[in-house]
């Protein structure tokens, strides 16, 4: 038996038990010191509190099953549909929504599929000065400032470049 310094009696147990606890809490402080050393000088995120872009923007919502791409517009799974084409960025995408919505509105519509020519993978389809009127292959379609594509059975059946035409084509009438 040892006397400690406050000249209480301590038995061997009990100081194999004071060893044990400081070990373990001298093993805790020398881990928790390791985390904030890694946390602080290799990952360098313990004191930069903004998160960094990795250059992605991130957009959160749902999938859209009406927006294509030009290279998978033929094969989509109806006999006869429409496919619209226009920039995302024009200032008239209002004015082409309200006569898509007004199209869909109608009891006959066919299916209506929207192609945004600002895509990264339709911008090589896009020439607003020259659009195709007919074209023999994708590689050679041009869409112009909106386009309207009638396609049954995986070809297309009608190219139209000309707002007055679209509305014609899609029964919308001119005072609308």
């Amino acid at each position: 038996m040892n006397k400690n310094k406050l000249g209480k009696i301590e038995t061997e147990e009990q100081a194999e038990i004071k060893k044990f606890i400081l070990v373990l809490g001298g093993l805790i402080v020398i881990l928790v010191g390791i985390y904030f050393f890694t946390r602080a000088f290799v990952t360098k995120d313990l004191f930069d509190k903004k998160k960094e872009s990795d250059g992605i923007n991130y957009q959160v919502g749902a999938i859209s099953d009406t927006n294509i791409i030009v290279g998978n517009m033929l094969n989509r799974p109806y006999e006869e549909y429409y496919a619209i084409a226009f920039s995302s960025k024009s200032n008239l995408v209002g004015y082409y929504d309200t006569i898509m919505s007004k199209y869909k509105s109608e009891k006959e519509s066919l299916k209506i599929y929207y192609i945004d020519t600002e895509d990264h993978l339709n911008n090589k389809y896009s020439d607003k000065e020259n659009p195709s009127t007919s074209f023999e292959s994708l590689d050679k379609l041009k869409l112009g400032e909106i386009t309207l594509l009638k396609i049954k059975k995986g070809k297309v059946t009608k190219l139209i470049t000309q707002v007055e035409e679209i509305k014609k084509e899609l029964n919308i009438k001119a005072s609308e």
